[in-house]
């Protein structure tokens, strides 16, 4: 498992509801170029980085010390950007869409060749989020590209819920930490996988499985 980078973690407190593009845009532009940047979401805290460079992803695995068989996920600022990064998108996963995003659902697709293997631990699927949450939002709307994510802990510890958990376990392993508040679920996403003919549950987070086969008739 490769190192972390040991360096100065610059803190960034913004407003959680209505943040200034000018507080993030230095760490959007460092995300967007391959820096790690921690960030506030609806469910717990996020590192991210360019879901388009491989080197950010294996720094995110080092930063984590996360097994390299564990795929990260893209978090999008848009619902329509997801096929900017995917492939086969049919109307169930649209309607999913139409009815979670921005929210805790978190959809698997075929990934499109644009998302390195990197960032899917060598799979064909990418996992995809539209958070419910403004300066999550902001951040990847002003990166300018979807931000390769998982929650901003050390592997196998808890998912921390606000900053100061975050820095805890990340700082000096990351360029920013974005100080947003409290996360408002405290809760990872529920992960649904739509690559294939019948979705699956992989995992049960916010949005309940009762919940999603009311939705989609199972």
């Amino acid at each position: 498992m490769a190192t972390f980078k040991e360096q100065m973690t610059e803190l960034i407190a913004v407003d959680p509801d209505n943040p200034a593009e000018a507080d993030l845009f230095a760490a959007a532009k460092a995300a967007s170029e391959g820096a790690l940047v921690v960030f506030p979401t609806d469910t717990v805290y996020g590192v991210g980085t360019s879901a388009l460079i491989p080197e950010a992803a294996r720094d995110i695995y080092a930063a984590k010390e996360r097994p390299a068989d564990k795929p990260l996920i893209l978090l999008i600022a848009d619902p329509e950007d997801v096929y900017k990064y995917v492939t086969g998108v049919d109307e169930v996963a649209r309607e999913l869409m139409r009815a979670y995003w921005p929210g805790a659902l978190t959809l698997i697709f075929k990934k499109s060749p644009v998302v390195p293997a990197e960032v899917t631990a060598g799979g064909d699927t990418v996992g995809v989020r539209c958070p419910n949450n403004a300066v999550a939002r902001m951040l990847i709307r002003l990166a300018g590209v979807a931000l390769a994510t998982t929650s901003a802990n050390i592997a196998d510890n808890p998912s921390p819920k606000n900053a100061e958990a975050a820095g805890e376990q990340l700082g000096g392993r990351v360029s920013y930490i974005i100080d947003g508040g409290e996360s408002a679920l405290g809760i990872e996403s529920t992960v649904l996988d739509v690559s294939t003919a019948r979705p699956e549950l992989l995992r049960e987070g916010y949005v309940t499985w009762d919940e999603l086969k009311e939705k989609l008739a199972l």
